[in-house]
């Protein structure tokens, strides 16, 4: 009995030894024993696509405890999942897809040819609105659809007058172009019909959806300007209308894509204008035209088929400017439908399409012979401006006040919007 609980005790002994063996061995991972990551699927909804497409790319995997993006894509990404990417450049994209469990790592790619697009015949179709559509697809991304009647004070500011205040503190009337209009805005006498409640005025206001500016011709309850006091003057003014800034509350930046749809007013000596000045030009730490200005669009109230964008650098007294105009067929009568301006901003870098055109009309870069002796001003943070003048420069100064509501209500036109400045949407996305 005695022999037989020695031996008893010596198993005992090797059966602790043996578990405390296998105790070891869960703490640690073998990785040949361990599931390889895998990429299951990775695919685009396109292999062929025109310039600025949006494709989505789709992927799915196993056993992987993270996946990056790379190639031409960059971005933080999950172990499955589906990114739209649009393309912007007419080249051959490389998408490139690594995914990483347990020490191993597998990748896999894919390409997509970006080609130019015959769009030649946009136009075939009548439709009411022409304009680019907005498209989520971008890690930093902004839209203003004007869907409230309110208009959104933290995103713009008024400008007031038929002038502005230089960074010499001077006055210039006709806010430099001889312009005809003054601008109303909030504040008292600023506006014949200033509503608290939605921030707008007879000259600006938001309905069914756009954002309308509108200029109005009345010669018979003249508008009488507020600041003539401290001027000591008597101005009256028969032409009124609106302008907007978004200084200090949204600026823009490259590398961006900006996409604006408008629809324009008809009838000589409206001026409507969607453009940009530097950050900083409104307290005087910028000046024109050394630090620039873009024109993303401007147009001739007597022309019914063109549209034009404009860069304005230079110095004082020796102003420089790259401009070039884009035209529809008379069929497509500019201001009876919606168009769009997409301004591609990159580093040194600038160009404009018109509606859906794969191709741009403007294009200027710091290379530009134009910039040999002058500062590219064009890599800076800018602010937006929205605006309809009334005569000035650009067109002559001609008018023609029949084509002007006289009112409100605009009651003297049988379409009252032929009258105004009608923007739908404002897009802003970063090019990643």
């Amino acid at each position: 009995m005695h022999l037989n609980k020695n031996i008893s005790c010596v198993c005992f002994l090797f059966f602790l030894v043996s578990c405390g063996g296998g105790s070891e061995g869960v703490g640690s991972i073998d990785t040949a024993l361990t599931p390889s990551p895998s990429i299951d699927s990775f695919t685009a909804s396109q292999s062929t696509a025109s310039v600025n497409d949006t494709i989505n790319l789709s992927w799915t995997s196993s056993n992987a405890v993270t996946c990056s993006a790379s190639g031409d894509w960059s971005d933080s990404i999950e172990v499955s999942g589906v990114k739209g990417i649009t393309l912007t450049t007419i080249k051959t994209y490389t998408f490139e897809l690594t995914c990483t469990g347990f020490g191993k790592t597998v990748l896999s790619s894919l390409s997509v040819l970006v080609i130019a697009l015959d769009d030649s015949n946009i136009y075939d179709e009548d439709k009411d609105s022409y304009c680019r559509k907005p498209s989520n697809t971008t890690s930093e991304y902004w839209i203003e659809d004007f869907d409230s009647n309110i208009l959104d004070s933290e995103l713009f500011t008024y400008q007031l007058g038929n002038g502005f205040n230089a960074s010499d503190g001077s006055w210039v009337g006709g806010w430099g172009n001889n312009e005809l209009q003054y601008y109303t805005g909030p504040g008292t006498g600023n506006a014949k019909n200033y509503k608290q409640s939605t921030n707008t005025t007879e000259n600006l206001f938001i309905e069914n959806g756009f954002l309308k500016i509108q200029p109005i011709f009345d010669n018979t309850d003249l508008f009488k300007d507020p600041y003539c006091s401290t001027r000591s003057c008597n101005y009256t003014w028969p032409h009124t209308s609106a302008r907007i800034i978004t200084s200090s509350k949204k600026i823009f930046q490259k590398a961006s894509i900006i996409t604006v749809c408008f629809k324009l007013p008809d009838g000589t000596g409206h001026w409507p204008a969607t453009w940009m000045l530097p950050e900083g030009f409104i307290d005087g730490s910028k000046t024109w035209p050394y630090n620039g200005e873009i024109d993303i669009m401007e147009s001739r109230g007597r022309i019914s088929n063109e549209i034009s964008s404009t860069i304005h650098f230079g110095t004082v007294g020796n102003n420089e400017m790259i401009s070039k105009n884009e035209t529809v067929p008379l069929s497509v009568n500019f201001h009876g439908k919606f168009h769009s301006i997409t301004f591609e901003w990159k580093e040194n870098s600038i160009k404009m399409f018109l509606d859906t055109h794969q191709s741009p009309f403007f294009e200027a870069t710091s290379d530009s012979t134009e910039f040999n002796n002058n500062f590219y001003p064009f890599n800076d943070n800018f602010f937006l401006i929205l605006n309809v003048a009334s005569g000035g420069n650009y067109d002559g100064g001609q008018i023609d006040t029949t084509k002007f509501c006289k009112d409100e209500s605009c009651s003297n036109l049988t379409n009252p919007d032929s009258g105004r400045m009608l923007i739908d949407f404002i897009e802003y996305k970063s090019i990643d």
